[in-house]
């Protein structure tokens, strides 16, 4: 259903931070295909290294990592020791890991951006 698609940041009391619940389209790995050959991968490593220069400029610089499989598209975003990983079981998603209030929202960013180009691919 399309009301998935929405991104939400539920505020996860006893962790202090609100953690993202992002869905990603039923079809995803349909719109995969259609994503890398037409090129979109770069438009979401191109932001990704835009983020990066806006977080130098803050007190929060950080490296952001990107991790691709050629089949299922964008599968981990990820800072030290913090990441969105791709959960395929149910109702695709990214998983958190270990995310706090600053990551949160700058991997989440990411995260948002690749579905907005994955849904272009269609």
């Amino acid at each position: 259903m399309e009301f998935r698609l929405y991104p939400t940041y539920p505020l996860v009391e006893h962790r202090g931070s609100p953690i993202p619940n992002i869905h990603l389209p039923e079809n995803f790995k349909e719109l995969v295909k259609r994503f890398y050959k037409q090129g979109r991968r770069k438009s979401i490593e191109e932001y990704q290294k835009k983020l990066e220069e806006i977080l130098k400029k803050t007190n929060f610089e950080t490296q952001i990592m990107l991790q691709w499989d050629d089949k299922v598209g964008l599968i981990n975003i990820s800072t030290r020791g913090a990441g969105l990983y791709l959960n395929e079981e149910g109702i695709p998603n990214y998983q958190e890991h270990n995310l706090g209030i600053k990551n949160s929202f700058v991997l989440g960013a990411i995260a948002q951006m690749y579905i907005s180009e994955l849904l272009k691919s269609q």
